[in-house]
């Protein structure tokens, strides 16, 4: 069964399903829980700045962690394209919470063999979180005159979540946090997915080639030669 939609999951309600352990895997509450789908929580170079701006939610709301995801990829494809090394990007949630599903069947005539029964409780299938009115969801430090551009960049990422948000800045010129983080700052590279190279190792000894041209396996022996009889 592919993906459900959003309106399964964002509703604000029920308890949370989140009690892990990573000590004793085998004592979780939890068990078999998937990985949060958000591959990077710091983006961008952590130094003194001047503003900040945030995303915040303008209602109680659940996300999934993919949307989460596909909206910080939006607002950090945008700001490394337009200010690369004069910005710092911050997703302020984790996905604790674990979405259940219930497995049935999805294909043609379906109906006729399992309809399912009413609030099953069903198996671990993806990672969400919950956030309140008021918190926030995204933050990013940068320059003054920077502004117009990561508003843009955050009004990119709330499209891509369930609910609405609300965008506020605040100058941190004189805050002390801020005041202690060093002018050159700490650079946080872009996490890419590793992709799996085919490596083939081409043996030198033992190698025998087919009539063909094109190399035998490893240790393979070559097939005779026919005899060629000549005509009297």
């Amino acid at each position: 069964m592919g993906l459900r939609p959003a309106k399964c999951y964002r509703k604000y309600q029920g308890q949370p399903w989140t009690r892990m352990s990573r000590k004793k895997p085998r004592k979780s509450f939890v068990k078999g829980a998937p990985n949060p789908k958000i591959r990077q929580y710091n983006m961008g170079v952590d130094k003194r700045y001047e503003i900040e701006v945030v995303l915040v939610a303008a209602e109680p709301i659940q996300l999934r962690d993919n949307a989460v995801e596909a909206a910080r990829q939006a607002a950090n494809k945008h700001l490394e394209k337009n200010y690369p090394g004069n910005y710092f990007m911050q997703i302020l949630k984790y996905p604790h919470m674990v979405i259940r599903e219930a497995n049935a069947l999805g294909v043609a005539g379906a109906d006729r063999i399992s309809k399912g029964m009413k609030l099953a409780f069903g198996k671990p299938k993806g990672r969400m979180l919950r956030i309140k009115e008021g918190e926030k969801l995204i933050a990013v430090r940068t320059i003054a005159a920077n502004i117009s551009q990561v508003r843009h960049a955050l009004d990119k990422a709330g499209r891509k979540l369930s609910g609405s948000f609300k965008i506020t800045v605040r100058d941190i010129t004189k805050d002390s946090q801020n005041l202690k983080r060093s002018i050159e700052g700490i650079v946080f590279k872009t996490k890419e997915i590793e992709k799996p190279v085919a490596v083939v190792a081409a043996t030198t000894t033992g190698s025998t080639t087919t009539t063909e041209g094109t190399p035998a396996a490893p240790g393979a022996t070559a097939a005779p030669a026919e005899k060629t009889e000549k005509k009297k």
